[in-house]
C-alpha cells in the first residue's frame, strides 16, 4: 500500500506554532500506517522463517524449510499476525504447524481447515490427515486426492502408501505404485525406494530384482538410507546383480556416515575381512568415527519398507 503523500497549501502563510501542530495532524496517521505496514511485513517474514514446511512447495523459499519438532513457540503469534493482516492462507496453514507443535490439535484443525477451504494444498495434507485420525478416511483420501492433484509431493506419497496397505480404501497395487511414481517424479526418494522394495519382495508385484535395483539406486543417490542398505545387501550377495563387494562396502560406509548402525557394523566386518582398508589414526570422519565392537549391533533383516 502506498502511504498517503503530504499536501502542502501554498495558497497562504501560518505560524510556526500552528503548522508544527498541522503537520502532527498530518503526519501522524501516516507514521502509523507506516509502523503497522513495517510491523505485519516483520511478522510475515517471521512466520515463514519459523514456520515453513519443507513438504509445502508454495512456501516462502526465501528461508529454508522448518522441520515440525523445531518450530518455536513463537511461531504461533507471528503466523497470526501474519494471517489476519493479510489473509494468505500459507499463513494460516503455517499457524496450523505452530498450534501442532504446541500440542493445541483443535486450534491446528481449525487452522489447517481455513487454508484448505482457500485451495492450499499443503494444509489439505495436514487436515485430511488429522480427518482420518477422527475415523473419516473417506475425508483423509479425498483431501490428499485434491492435494495431489495441486502437485503437492507428500499428497501423491500418502497415496501411494493408502492404496499399497488398504488404509481408507481398497488396496491396489497398480494405483500405489502411479502415485508412488509421481512422488518420485517430483524427488521423492522414499516414494523411489518403496517402488523397489515392492518389487524386491515380490509379494503384491512378481518379484523383479533389475527392477528393484533400479528404484533402490535412484533413492540411493538421493540419500535415502534404506535403499542404500537394501542395494549394498544385493551387491553383497549377489542377489539380481554381479557381486561387488566394493559396491556394497561403498554404500554400507554411506549409509554409516549418515547414522545407521547396520550400515557401520557391516563396513567394519567387510574392513576385517580386508575387503576396504582399515582407517587411519588421521581418519577421524565419518564410518572410523563409530566405535563399534564385535556384538555392539544385532544385525537386523533387510530393510523393511514401511515409512
Amino acid at each position: 500500500m502506498k502511504s498517503r503523500a503530504l499536501k502542502v497549501n501554498k495558497g497562504f502563510a501560518i505560524t510556526t506554532g500552528a503548522a508544527v501542530a498541522l503537520m502532527a495532524l498530518t503526519v501522524s496517521p501516516d507514521a502509523a500506517e507506516r509502523n503497522t505496514l513495517i510491523l505485519a511485513s516483520a511478522q510475515q517474514n517471521d512466520c515463514d522463517r519459523l514456520a515453513g514446511s519443507p513438504y509445502d512447495q508454495q512456501r516462502n523459499g526465501a528461508f529454508a524449510p522448518v522441520n515440525i519438532a523445531d518450530i518455536g513457540s513463537e511461531a504461533v503469534e507471528s503466523c497470526r499476525t501474519a494471517f489476519d493482516a493479510t489473509g494468505n492462507p500459507r499463513f494460516a496453514y503455517q499457524l496450523g504447524r505452530a498450534f501442532n507443535r504446541a500440542d493445541e490439535p483443535d486450534k491446528a484443525m481449525n487452522a489447517y481447515n481455513v487454508a484448505a477451504k482457500d485451495g492450499y494444498a499443503a494444509a489439505m495434507v495436514n487436515y485430511g490427515m488429522l480427518m482420518g485420525r477422527l475415523g473419516d478416511d473417506k475425508a483423509e483420501i479425498s483431501y490428499y486426492q485434491k492435494a495431489a492433484d495441486n502437485g503437492n509431493v507428500l499428497a501423491a506419497y500418502n497415496l501411494g502408501v493408502a492404496y499399497r496397505d488398504g488404509l481408507g480404501t481398497t488396496a491396489n497395487v497398480k494405483t500405489a505404485l502411479d502415485w508412488f511414481e509421481k512422488a518420485a517424479a517430483a524427488g521423492d526418494d522414499t516414494a523411489a525406494f518403496n517402488i523397489g522394495s515392492i518389487y524386491d519382495e515380490g509379494k503384491l508385484v512378481p518379484a523383479d530384482d533389475q527392477t528393484a535395483i533400479a528404484w533402490y539406486d535412484l533413492a540411493a543417490q538421493r540419500g535415502n538410507v534404506d535403499a542404500m542398505i537394501n542395494l549394498a545387501i544385493m551387491y553383497e550377495t549377489g542377489e539380481g546383480i554381479t557381486a561387488n563387494m566394493q559396491k556394497a562396502a561403498d554404500l554400507y560406509r554411506q549409509a554409516a556416515e549418515k547414522g545407521d548402525m547396520f550400515g557401520a557394523s557391516k563396513y567394519i566386518q567387510l574392513q576385517e575381512l580386508g575387503i576396504v582398508p582399515a582407517p587411519s589414526q588421521e581418519d577421524v570422519e565419518g564410518v572410523s568415527s563409530l566405535v563399534l565392537k564385535q556384538g555392539d549391533v544385532e544385525t537386523p533383516a533387510k530393510a523393511d519398507s514401511e515409512i
